[in-house]
């Protein structure tokens, strides 16, 4: 029979419960079974515990940008596959809202979708993409190809 690999703890339990109750839930299965009882309960009791202490100040949430990558290790093949196409459908969605906003505030001028793709490149990155634009929108004017050997003013 194949035996699945142990999940990782959840980030929940983590966040409220020390190391140690951790590792009491580790020994667990190596006490006297007459003793695995009164132990379970007091693991669950001492959880319990930990978490109204936690929550008794309320802080404040995680944010909820990474939430579905935190989720992948606890979810197995066929739920990571659902989430991963969630994942990719909402930057997919965000995306579209930027471009949106995009044509949105640029509706007196013309709306170039050129400025949304330079805004997804770094510094470095943009100026190498205006230099390459400008060479290739010299290359592509007819009165630079007019002076050059073969265009229409060299017959």
């Amino acid at each position: 029979m194949e035996q699945k690999p142990p999940r990782p703890m959840t980030p929940f339990d983590q966040l409220v419960n020390p190391p140690s109750l951790y590792s009491l839930k580790l020994f667990l299965p190596y006490t006297p079974p007459s003793l695995q009882r009164f132990l379970a309960i007091y693991i669950k009791f001492l959880e319990l515990r930990y978490t109204m202490e936690y929550f008794r100040g309320f802080p404040s949430h995680p944010s909820q940008k990474g939430m579905l990558s935190d989720l992948k290790p606890y979810l197995d093949e066929q739920e990571r596959n659902m989430m991963e196409q969630a994942e990719s459908m909402m930057s997919m969605m965000e995306m579209v809202q930027q471009m949106q906003s995009m044509a949105d505030n640029s509706s007196d001028q013309e709306w170039n979708p050129m400025d949304l793709m330079k805004g997804m490149l770094t510094p470095e990155q943009q100026e190498m993409f205006d230099t390459y634009n400008k060479m290739f929108e010299q290359g592509m004017n007819p009165s630079d190809m007019d002076d050059k050997k073969g265009g229409p003013a060299s017959e």
